[in-house]
């Protein structure tokens, strides 16, 4: 399986470059951190995160302070923080992230 994350930034309409994203997977007991990445120039990350990936419960965490601190924007929401499930793990699964200073959508892409 293949783990694609995008993040594009509407409040100007650009891809949003250079921001932290963190993958974790959930154990019996706590959270695992799987990888740490950062978004290029393009809003997708640069390199591969993880894999593979196998089912189970994961959560990726956007950072959206520092990305909005160096634009000199003050974000509502200091990370994404967003919790999926892998139930077929053959099935590759592409996450576009919008965000804003004040708002955050993530959908499954295609």
């Amino acid at each position: 399986m293949k783990l694609s994350i995008e993040v594009i930034d509407c409040s100007f309409g650009v891809p949003a470059s250079n921001v932290a994203i963190e993958l974790w997977q959930q154990t019996d007991t706590n959270w695992l951190e799987l990888a740490v990445g950062r978004t290029g120039s393009d809003g997708r990350l640069t390199e591969c995160l993880y894999e593979p990936l196998t089912n189970g419960n994961y959560q990726i965490d956007i950072f959206l302070d520092d990305y909005y601190a160096h634009l000199g924007s003050v974000p509502l929401y200091l990370r994404a923080i967003v919790q999926f499930r892998i139930i077929d793990p053959t099935a590759d699964l592409h996450l576009p992230v919008f965000v804003t200073p004040n708002s955050f959508h993530i959908y499954r892409g295609g």
